[in-house]
């Protein structure tokens, strides 16, 4: 299959990835039986999870936040399972240039977040810069603009 048509048929997986073969194959004329081979081949090679993008604060987690911070070199994997072991944390990075992690956290209110933020100081956080999200601009995007790759030769 051509790079294009891959491109196409990955445009319409990030946009919805619970269409229809039949509606894929419409919209990027690629056999439908091609489109299943494809997404059987992705699934072992190249599509880590399927999900869904949901509106927390819809669910009143209205607390949205993403954190740097720089940790103890000794605490490190005490503080990376403490992570992931905590309901909020809803994406962890390891980052370079300053600090060490990068984060995302959903809370309910800010005392919950004020909660976890105090334990934090327990897992060698030395230090921490806070950004509260006011909104989202943009979200899981990267991909997702099936028209420019109909227009590819």
């Amino acid at each position: 299959m051509k790079k294009n048509k891959e491109m196409m048929l990955l445009s319409c997986l990030r946009n919805n990835s619970r269409e229809t073969l039949t509606n894929m194959s419409k919209k990027t004329n690629i056999p439908i039986s091609t489109i299943f081979d494809k997404l059987k081949e992705y699934e072992k090679k190249l599509i880590s999870k399927h999900t869904s993008l949901i509106d927390f604060k819809k669910l009143g987690y209205d607390i949205k936040i993403h954190i740097m911070l720089k940790v103890n070199r000794e605490c490190r994997q005490r503080f990376e399972k403490f992570l992931g072991n905590a309901q909020s944390v809803n994406t962890v990075y390891r980052i370079n240039n300053k600090f060490d992690y990068f984060l995302e956290g959903i809370f309910k209110d800010i005392c919950s977040y004020q909660k976890f933020a105090d334990q934090l100081e327990d897992y060698g956080v030395t230090e921490m810069h806070e950004h509260f999200v006011i909104d989202e601009l943009k979200k899981e995007e990267f991909l997702t603009n099936f028209s420019v790759f109909q227009q590819l030769p």
